[in-house]
């Protein structure tokens, strides 16, 4: 074994706990999204303060490793003499010898299932953030626009007894 894939099997070798690191913040994410949508729905700001102050103390950490990364990858790129546009797990795969190859695969393959997953909570909080936002700006609409409202509206009879030429809120002074 030669200098150069000596030290590319170490420098392998630290940059798989740092894709790991890299799972579990991926893991946090879709949790601090799933939660985020529970919150919001419930209408909890209390809760929703401490998500924030959550994702704030975590995001440092997220930062150190990703800086980590870059400059393993950057390492890497100097010892198998590539552009750092080439070093990827899927190009690590191809040229590392077998056991590496091995748990380089695997962790790839683990990132591109966490990273879909993450994409489809995203996905689903986005919507949801949308929909509450329509709602809203409708229901602002409603209350402060005169002769705009839109829809039906019905009093505590179910009966359409109000004047739809009037605003909620006068806003004339």
């Amino acid at each position: 074994m030669n200098a150069a894939t000596s030290e590319l099997a170490q420098r392998i070798n630290e940059l798989l706990p740092v894709l790991q690191r890299d799972l579990e913040h991926i893991e946090q994410s879709i949790q601090r999204l799933d939660e985020l949508r529970a919150l919001v729905i419930k209408r909890d700001d209390s809760g929703l303060g401490r998500l924030l102050e959550q994702i704030g103390s975590q995001s440092q950490e997220c930062v150190k490793n990703q800086k980590l990364r870059e400059q393993l990858r950057e390492q890497i790129a100097v010892i198998l003499d590539r552009p750092l546009e080439q070093v990827r797990l899927g190009r690590l795969q191809q040229i590392l010898p077998e056991p590496q190859s091995i748990q380089v695969a695997q962790m790839r393959q683990r990132l591109v299932k966490m990273v879909a997953r993450l994409r489809t909570e995203h996905a689903a909080t986005t919507l949801l953030l949308a929909d509450l936002a329509r709602f809203n700006g409708m229901l602002l609409k409603w209350i402060l626009e005169t002769g705009q409202v839109c829809g039906t509206t019905y009093d505590c009879r179910g009966e359409t007894s109000r004047s739809r030429d009037t605003a909620l809120v006068n806003l004339q002074f």
